[in-house]
């Protein structure tokens, strides 16, 4: 890292009021998704296999997206993924999409509608860029 980008890293952390000194120290150890006081770093090129990885391991979830975003992707009937998910059958859903193998163009879907802040921070779905980093809260 240059001077210069040291210098803008310390000064973003520090608008976070977190310790730049841990994060640049992550950040030049090549870490790709840490954590430093309340806020999660994820490298730019590591946040969609993460969030895939996530998504994934949480097949409650993948069935709660909503109805119609969830058919374009299944190719299923919008009025079926929403009895589905009346009767309440959102894991059999996220079953649906982990064995159709569409977890990826779901995942690449979600990001660029709702970017990552949403899925990530559960505080206020905000994200930060810090270098080549995206920063949410945690707390």
């Amino acid at each position: 890292m240059t001077f210069t980008q040291l210098r803008e890293i310390y000064k973003e952390a520090g608008n976070l009021a977190i310790s730049g000194r841990d994060v640049v120290q992550a950040m030049c150890d090549d870490e790709t998704d840490f954590e430093v006081e309340n806020y999660r770093f994820i490298h730019k090129h590591s946040i969609d296999e993460i969030q895939q990885e996530e998504l994934e391991s949480d097949l409650y979830m993948l069935g709660c997206f909503r109805a119609g975003f969830l058919g374009d992707i299944l190719g299923i009937d919008y009025d079926v993924i929403g009895a589905m998910q009346e009767a309440e059958a959102f894991e059999a859903i996220g079953k649906l999409v982990v064995s159709m193998d569409r977890v990826e163009e779901l995942q690449a879907d979600y990001a660029s509608t709702d970017g990552y802040g949403h899925h990530f921070n559960h505080y206020d779905g905000c994200e930060e860029e810090i270098g080549q980093y995206y920063a949410f809260r945690t707390n």
